[in-house]
């Protein structure tokens, strides 16, 4: 994805998704796009409560990091989407049903999220099989962005950074609270 940007323009990039379409390929990427939604999350924290207790804080950090990031960094850079650069540009346009957001493009939320939840699921289930199965729904929810005019792929692409990002520095902060919550039970102690 980066190499694409580095040769081609965001324009480019976007057109060339927005000319392949079909009417089946709008039903997968509406349903694809929703994998990217917060939603997922709930039934993860469930099952890690009674299956994987030490990893719900890990878990909740970077839900937290994630949002964090993306509620700062949209409306400090409140890009445009890409209908609002297009609108009276005179191109012709596929859009798919439902609301077309006009502002606060970068990143893409659903991105990080996608990537977020596949990399943490990753490393919970510790199987390559699955490990590639989650990458390609998270790269299935970025293209989905792009797809349905939601985002341009910088902001894509952006949105898998900052999604790994939140689970990588999720876990060491975890080891800080805990080292922290030890050390703290220590000096009560003594």
């Amino acid at each position: 994805m980066a190499v694409l940007q580095i040769v081609s323009t965001q324009t480019e990039l976007i057109f060339w998704v927005n000319r392949h379409f079909s009417d089946q390929l709008d039903t997968f990427f509406v349903l694809a796009t929703q994998l990217g939604e917060d939603g997922l999350y709930v039934p993860v924290l469930i099952y890690l409560g009674f299956k994987k207790r030490h990893l719900v804080m890990p878990f909740i950090i970077m839900w937290i990091l994630k949002v964090i990031i993306s509620l700062v960094l949209k409306p400090l850079f409140n890009a445009p989407r890409p209908m609002t650069v297009y609108a009276d540009s005179g191109l012709d346009i596929h859009l798919v049903g439902g609301k077309i957001h006009t502002w606060q493009s970068f990143p893409s939320g659903h991105t990080m999220t996608a990537f977020a939840l596949a990399l943490f699921l990753s490393i919970l289930i510790r199987n390559k099989f699955w490990g590639v199965l989650l990458l390609i729904l998270a790269i299935l929810v970025a293209y989905s962005r792009v797809y349905l005019f939601q985002h341009f792929p910088k902001d894509v692409f952006a949105g898998s950074i900052f999604g790994v990002f939140a689970v990588l520095i999720a876990f060491p902060i975890d080891f800080l609270r805990i080292k922290w919550l030890t050390l703290r039970t220590q000096n009560r102690k003594s």
